[in-house]
């Protein structure tokens, strides 16, 4: 992953809850795959163990791929635990859960897939859409901090010209000090 993915991602969880996916050395190829999206995947066969990461995750964005069988059991533990979360339910018969997940916002923006392309598909999507979100966030914190930096400047400026009886460095490459001066623009 670039330092990007890692910067943007770096409040990003990717949780996979399965009975077989979640064991080592089972669907290399799909799990790489899945691990080409973000550095910060787990894979879980045990929904004990699956319940004791979330509690370590609540500050997270949380992206869950759940197992259709395990998707009653540990979705209520994450609504639970408030963990804004997106969660994909991947099963083999998706009209068994459809009626329970209708009402479910986390399952509402993820979905219900039966193959594992299209969840990839739109698990990736949502990821870019996530990033994009914190690329604009990014942006409005950093042109905050610009306009801070900037009146701090004007204020610092103004209490040396103003206040100072002090001398001090101005150079921070030499040692000499100098008194206060009106600074020049």
């Amino acid at each position: 992953m670039d330092i990007v993915e890692k910067v943007v991602g770096s409040d990003i969880v990717l949780l996979w809850l399965d009975d077989h996916i979640g064991q080592d050395g089972t669907y290399p190829k799909l799990k790489q795959e899945f691990e080409s999206n973000t550095t910060n995947i787990y894979f879980f066969h045990d929904i004990d163990r699956c319940r004791q990461f979330l509690s370590l995750v609540r500050q997270k964005k949380l992206f869950c791929i759940i197992q259709g069988k395990h998707a009653k059991t540990i979705v209520p533990h994450i609504i639970e635990y408030g963990i804004s979360s997106v969660v994909y339910i991947f099963c083999l018969h998706m009209s068994y859960l459809t009626e329970w997940a209708s009402d479910i916002d986390c399952i509402l923006a993820g979905g219900i897939f039966d193959h594992e392309q299209d969840l990839l598909a739109k698990l990736t999507k949502d990821l870019s859409d996530y990033a994009n979100l914190k690329v604009n966030e990014y942006r409005v914190k950093r042109a905050a901090c610009d306009e801070w930096a900037q009146n701090l400047t004007q204020h610092a400026k103004r209490l040396r010209n103003e206040q100072c009886t002090l001398t001090y460095a101005t150079d921070p490459f030499s040692d000499q000090e100098t008194p206060c001066e009106q600074p020049k623009e």
